[in-house]
């Protein structure tokens, strides 16, 4: 979820968000939640030799969390969907071109599935995920300020 906040400077100068990937859902975590995981798996024995697979509660489009967003600034905040070839041109003027790739790969062929949903997080800490409204809360002082 703290992905969102590279928005900071859009939002800074208007009330319109662009990004990649716009038609691929997500379901982003919680930092928190990723804290009391990790919390759990290393005060006890019970996860010793285990992968744990983390996600949010449910998948969402960025047009999604920019409508949340907004809502919870109390702003009318819009989605633009860059097209690839803006969104390859503004990666590529900001990171490796292996980078580039990489979520291209993860993204547009699905390589990574950040979709799917995984019971982790209430399995181990006996609540479910934190939600992304939840988490715009927590942070809607970060988005006044800029």
């Amino acid at each position: 979820m703290s992905k969102s906040l590279r928005w900071l400077p859009q939002l800074s100068v208007g009330d319109a968000v662009r990004d990649a990937f716009g038609s691929v859902p997500v379901a982003m975590i919680d930092p928190c939640d990723i804290g009391a995981v990790a919390a759990s798996a290393l005060t006890s024995s019970e996860f010793v030799g285990q992968v744990l697979m983390l996600s949010g509660p449910e998948p969402l489009l960025p047009a999604d969390r920019v409508r949340v967003l907004g809502e919870v600034l109390g702003r009318d905040l819009t989605f633009v969907g860059l097209s690839d070839e803006e969104a390859r041109a503004e990666m590529s003027a900001a990171m490796p071109a292996e980078y580039v790739r990489a979520f291209f790969s993860f993204y547009r062929d699905g390589t990574l599935g950040e979709s799917r949903l995984h019971p982790t997080v209430e399995q181990v800490t006996g609540r479910p995920p934190r939600d992304f409204r939840t988490w715009a809360q927590a942070y809607a002082g970060e988005f006044a300020t800029h």
